[in-house]
């Protein structure tokens, strides 16, 4: 064999190393299989292109497993504690087996129910802060998000149930719903989902992601509706590059001796 096959094969097998330590130590850190999921849809931008910091179609997303919802730091304990500030908002973003849509989601959690007192749900780490309040089983939150809309959940239908309200960054801003100055945008009131989350439903919450490279997987399978044009642009961009390094011929060994000579 010689040394320019050598050396391909060197890399090569380098090159596969890499990716299975990778995918090894992103097993462990999780502790989910597969580590990463791509996000498919928009329900988690802020605004219709794509927003560095935040969860955009096409990017692909890391999922850690939890041990009990009070692993969740939900949108409710987060802004009463003033963080963890996650994907551009308070609060940690669940990926989770949706009952009505048989799919996985990935969107934030709200609140959980850990308790009912009558018709009036019971909020996990709720010290009762002056953005929201609570009328019989429906809960008022002011100034949510990146819209800073007035958010209303409607309980009624989940009187009993324990588990989270969840719902899209987007899908909250972008949402047609209105009753006065509040806005129904949770999955449990869009008809997004049909129960309350239960933990077992949690695959895991989001940690860290690689934007954009994901699109390249919704090109082939034809999901292409909903990514950003500026992320195509990217990935045409990044594809490109990758594409010139590898046809691009680097000098061998030989003839940078020749040269230095």
């Amino acid at each position: 064999m010689t040394f320019r096959y050598k050396s391909e094969v060197i890399s090569a097998v380098a090159v596969v190393v890499v990716i299975a330590i990778l995918f090894s130590s992103l097993f462990l850190y999780t502790g989910n299989w597969p580590p990463a999921v791509i996000v498919e849809s928009s329900s988690m931008q802020h605004g219709n292109n794509f927003v560095f910091g935040v969860i955009n179609t096409g990017d692909i997303v890391g999922v850690k497993k939890i041990n009990s919802f009070a692993n969740v730091q939900t949108y409710l304990v987060a802004r009463e504690r003033g963080n963890p500030i996650t994907y551009g908002e308070y609060g940690n973003v669940v990926i989770y087996k949706n009952s009505l849509l048989r799919e996985l989601v990935i969107h934030r959690a709200i609140f959980y129910v850990e308790g009912w007192n009558g018709t009036t749900p019971i909020l996990y780490g709720n010290t009762h802060p002056s953005w929201l309040t609570i009328q019989g089983p429906n809960v008022y939150i002011t100034d949510v998000g990146y819209s800073h809309r007035n958010l209303l959940v409607q309980l009624e239908s989940y009187i009993g149930q324990v588990g989270f309200v969840t719902m899209g960054d987007h899908n909250f801003a972008d949402s047609p719903y209105h009753i006065g100055n509040y806005t129904l945008a949770a999955d449990q009131n869009e008809n997004i989902d049909n129960s309350l989350v239960s933990s077992n439903q949690v695959v895991g919450v989001a940690v860290g992601y690689i934007p954009i490279v994901g699109v390249m997987k919704l090109w082939v399978t034809g999901q292409t509706t909903f990514i950003p044009e500026n992320s195509n642009i990217a990935m045409i961009i990044i594809i490109v590059v990758i594409v010139a390094l590898a046809i691009v011929p680097l000098p061998s060994p030989k003839s940078r001796r020749r040269e230095r000579n």
